[in-house]
């Protein structure tokens, strides 16, 4: 079956007149809502309802047309205050959990400065304004040069669910730390020394702790030419308001998210072809 050809915008108008006058010789309403009820039934704007109904025999006074055009404007306005309304509830998860330094906070250090994953890290122009950072990070809306494209694989790399719970924790020396635990990632800096590992593992001598996070691990080894993996990652964990933590080893990277998004996070990842798989 061919194809039908997509009307212009005059076919449209004139198809849309044809049918209006049909719908005029059966109109029951008021002839003060008449440019509401035809806007409605037709799928046009205020002003393009009343410019059809005059061409149909419909006339207006100029206090008429000026009160119309006015309500009309009210109305886009009302539509667009309620559209940046769902827009800001949408990013408020985000907003939480991010500044302009870090797309994503996991913490802060006993002299209150946060760490966590930085917007550059998740593929973003750091030098964005806030607003764009944060709108790119929800949608996923990264632009990646001709050269990062061809660094991809063409399949989409595996993630590892990790068992059981990890705790990020600071740590006043690392003498009590487990260095033989499966999993432990430590890392220290002229302010701070940070350690992740599973819950059962935190040490005594522990000074703060973040609870409940559940680990994923990107399998194989990752070659460091390697560009945009993270974020896109961080994109579609972003779109379903998913927090994240991410660590870098030497072989891949790790990624960490609250067990209360944990069920989110997967159907985050597998809505974008990532293959999740079960540790043995």
């Amino acid at each position: 079956m061919a194809n039908k050809r997509k009307l212009n915008k005059e076919e449209r108008k004139r198809r849309r007149l044809q049918k209006g006058k049909q719908w005029l010789l059966t109109y029951q309403g008021t002839p003060k809502h008449m440019v509401k009820h035809y806007r409605e039934r037709f799928h046009v704007d205020s002003m393009t309802a009343v410019k059809d109904l005059q061409e149909l025999g419909v006339n207006y006074t100029q206090e008429q047309l000026d009160n119309i055009k006015r309500a009309e404007e009210e109305r886009l306005k009302q539509k667009r205050l309620q559209k940046e309304k769902k827009k800001r509830e949408k990013y408020e998860t985000i907003y939480e959990d991010c500044d302009d330094r870090f797309a994503f906070i996991a913490g802060y250090t006993s002299g209150g400065a946060p760490y966590g994953t930085t917007w550059e890290e998740m593929g973003i122009d750091p030098e964005l304004p806030f607003e764009e950072k944060v709108e790119r990070l929800a949608e996923g809306n990264y632009s990646l040069t001709e050269e990062d494209e061809t660094n991809w694989d063409d399949e989409m790399p595996e993630m590892l669910v990790l068992p059981g719970l990890f705790s990020v924790c600071q740590v006043e020396d690392y003498s009590q730390v487990n260095l033989d635990a499966e999993y432990c990632f430590i890392g220290k800096t002229d302010e701070e020394k940070s350690l992740v590992c599973h819950t059962g593992d935190v040490p005594d001598n522990t000074i703060q702790q973040s609870d409940g996070w559940r680990a994923f691990r990107i399998q194989g080894v990752l070659d460091f030419s390697l560009i945009g993996i993270l974020a896109e990652i961080s994109g579609a964990l972003a779109r379903h308001e998913v927090g994240l933590f991410a660590i870098s080893t030497f072989n891949t990277d790790y990624i960490l998210v609250k067990d209360k998004d944990y069920k989110r996070a997967i159907k985050a990842l597998t809505s974008e072809a990532y293959r999740i798989i079960e540790a043995e």
